[in-house]
């Protein structure tokens, strides 16, 4: 924390990083705030990129440049993946029906 002195008969100082003029006293304890603005600042960074990750179109911030869009397209392929199987069970589920179906009526028909 940068302080310098305007008049030190006076004890008046300024606070180089904030501009503030105060009286200045040996006895007074100060604390350097920078450190603790500067994690704030990393904090914010990682509680918006939070927020950017919530829409697909936008990319994280630890990305690669190129890479907008890849939520979607994951997205997409994610869905029409399990779109795929469940309607393959479900086409094979009526399938297997419709055999069962058939055949116990064809056993009907030769009286078996």
């Amino acid at each position: 924390m940068a302080i310098v002195l305007i008049d030190p008969e006076s004890q008046i100082a300024m606070d180089a990083v904030t501009g503030a003029v105060a009286e200045w006293s040996e006895d007074v304890v100060t604390l350097d705030v920078m450190p603790l603005y500067e994690k704030v600042e990393e904090l914010e960074q990682y509680v918006n990129d939070m927020m950017r990750a919530m829409d697909p179109s936008t990319t994280t911030w630890g990305t690669l440049p190129g890479r907008e869009g890849v939520h979607e397209t994951a997205g997409f392929l994610t869905n029409f993946a399990h779109g795929f199987v469940i309607g393959t069970m479900i086409v094979a589920l009526v399938a297997f029906t419709l055999a069962a179906v058939y055949k116990l009526h064809a056993l009907r028909l030769l009286g078996l």
